[in-house]
């Protein structure tokens, strides 16, 4: 029972510090600030969490885990390249959709960490953005896109995709799935001639 009980205020402090540093700040939020949303004492918190700095951390790897682990079977399966890349898009909208706030502290944040771990979190997202790019070429090499630079093309998807975090709302007219279609359509569709 006490290993439980462990665990599951261990999953409330990853589940409210995110919100927390997303709506003040890494730098605004305090420990106390945390302590009290999921009504702990400060000592205590150590026994979870080494440091704020520590926190933050594993809030941008468990983001970044999340992705890959959703993206990775995708990019291996056995689909057409356009497929892939539209499952991938509908999945890394929804993730962020679902997981708002690990995503938004781990864009916003990054900078907040230590340059040790700033290079760990950049190793996963350079490891997550290889995978599309991955993808974009097989488009390009299938025709099924133009030619084009698959760097930057990598970029502008992903920075539209993660531009997310700034105006979507579970309580919004639309779900995550719809807008997940329209930016799958945008990049993927071709015009009728």
């Amino acid at each position: 029972m006490p290993g439980e009980v462990v665990r599951l205020r261990e999953a409330h402090l990853y589940r409210t510090a995110p919100g927390l540093f997303n709506k003040y700040g890494y730098a605004s939020t305090s420990m106390r600030q945390i302590c009290r949303a999921i009504g702990i004492r400060e000592s205590s918190l150590y026994h979870y969490i080494r440091s704020k700095e520590d926190l933050l951390y594993h809030i941008c790897e468990r983001s970044m885990f999340l992705s890959l682990e959703a993206i990775e079977p995708i990019v291996q399966s056995n689909c057409r390249p356009e497929l892939k890349l539209k499952k991938m898009i509908e999945t890394h909208i929804t993730t962020i959709a679902e997981n708002s706030n690990e995503h938004s502290t781990m864009l916003k944040e990054l900078r907040s960490l230590s340059a040790s771990n700033q290079r760990k979190i950049i190793k996963l997202r350079d490891r997550y953005e290889a995978l599309f790019r991955k993808v974009i070429a097989d488009c390009v090499k299938e025709k099924v896109f133009r030619e084009t630079n698959v760097k930057i093309t990598t970029l502008a998807l992903l920075g539209m995709m993660n531009w997310l975090i700034h105006w979507y709302s579970p309580d919004g007219p639309m779900k995550s799935e719809e807008i997940a279609r329209i930016f799958s359509d945008l990049f993927l569709k071709r015009p009728r001639r």
